[in-house]
């Protein structure tokens, strides 16, 4: 049993920690770290500290491949000191582990190497936080799966024909399932697009596109207090509805991360289209727990794949999508937030709540926006829908 457990709790250490290395990727990225000089700029480490702040980070070291620091920041803490020898082990690329202490006490640290996605240069990331979090929920998940799978142990001691013979109907069912979610997965993703950038690991392109970002408001309340299956449901049901009104209206589903949805729509039209699966996203959560707000931005985006080999991921970054995710949190429920150029034809199921001069966290310039509430059109004197 005592094997057991730990085997269980080192295979979710290792789930967080390779996580938490793409985050890190992620953000250096977005933010342009490898995009500018060496070393960074002081406005690509100021991006970076508040990034982290956001995040919940505490520590970030980036070093090249002899083992050189490009950047080494902390937040609000006095972080120690690592160096090339910490990540002895992690020699191929998309490899991440999670120590404990070695930065601060009372703190995880995420070790991984990963490539950048133009250069190809390798580069060795430890990403810090405070372990209270982590080690609640490993440890939650670490308990729940030992006594399932001490269960079934003992039922395959009593019975073992029997077990053998439903756990081969259930591993049919499995595959049934994961052959589904693999279906539904290619209507709501650009399955030709990560095909490219995955055989061209090393290119980026650019192009227009807008940008739809939505998430659930008041989802971590409803978590809580909710039922696990509940909260599976609620999620199932918003990425249903959503990728259903993103395929409609011919948009592309970039990334699903929890509760949010990030999606992007290229063409002449991408305007009205955009606009048009914001709505009917909207339209169709209508009946859930939690309802979600939208952000809207039209923009340049850089798309490329992150990771190597099987690990390889298509995204698209940049300022638009930072841009796109802003507006989205000046939504309330069910409204949409949009620039001003784009709601310049007006829907007739979008009632106008306000216009207003914003600057969008971390960003430099003043944008005008305009913010939209969806209309419920059932009835002869329609309401603004609430909720």
């Amino acid at each position: 049993m005592f094997t057991l457990n730990n085997a269980i709790s080192a295979s979710a250490e290792k789930l967080f920690a390779e996580q938490e290395i793409r985050l890190v990727q992620t953000m250096l990225l977005a933010d342009g770290l490898f995009e500018g000089a060496s070393p960074p700029s002081a406005s690509v480490l100021s991006e970076l500290r508040k990034e982290m702040a956001e995040t919940g980070l505490t520590c970030l070291l980036v070093l090249d491949q002899s083992g050189g620091r490009i950047a080494e920041l902390a937040n609000n803490a006095d972080c120690g000191s690592l160096d090339a020898a910490t990540f002895e082990g992690l020699t191929a690329t998309g490899a991440a582990t999670l120590k404990e202490d070695i930065v601060l006490p009372g703190h995880w640290t995420s070790l991984g190497v990963v490539a950048l996605p133009r250069s190809g240069k390798i580069v060795s990331l430890a990403a810090t936080r405070r372990s209270g979090v982590l080690e609640s929920a490993i440890s939650r998940l670490t308990g729940f799966w030992t006594k399932v799978f001490a269960s079934l142990l003992f039922v395959s001691v009593l019975s073992t024909g029997v077990v053998i013979a439903k756990a081969q109907r259930t591993l049919d069912r499995q595959a049934i399932y994961v052959r589904g979610v693999h279906l539904r997965l290619q209507r709501f993703l650009s399955v030709s697009a990560v095909r490219n950038a995955i055989n061209d690991e090393t290119s980026a392109t650019r192009f227009e596109a807008v940008v739809m970002f939505l998430d659930l408001r008041d989802f971590s309340s409803f978590a809580e207090g909710a039922p696990p299956s509940d909260v599976a449901d609620l999620i199932d049901a918003f990425v249903t509805a959503v990728a259903g009104a993103v395929s409609r209206h011919d948009g592309e589903i970039d990334k699903i991360i929890g509760d949010g949805i990030m999606a992007f729509f290229q063409g002449e039209d991408a305007d009205d289209r955009a606009v048009a699966a914001a709505a009917e996203s909207i339209e169709a959560c209508h009946s859930l727990a939690r309802h979600p707000g939208v952000g809207l931005y039209r923009g340049e985006v850089i798309a490329a794949a992150l990771g190597a080999g099987k690990r390889a991921d298509f995204t698209i970054l940049g300022r638009t999508v930072n841009l796109a995710a802003r507006l989205c949190a000046l939504s309330g429920e069910n409204e949409i937030t949009m620039s001003e150029d784009m709601a310049a034809k007006q829907r007739p199921d979008l009632e106008e709540l306000s216009r207003d001069v914003v600057r969008p966290r971390h960003h430099r310039r003043e944008m005008s926006v305009v913010r939209f509430r969806l209309v419920d059109a059932s009835d002869e004197n329609p309401q603004i829908r609430t909720g």
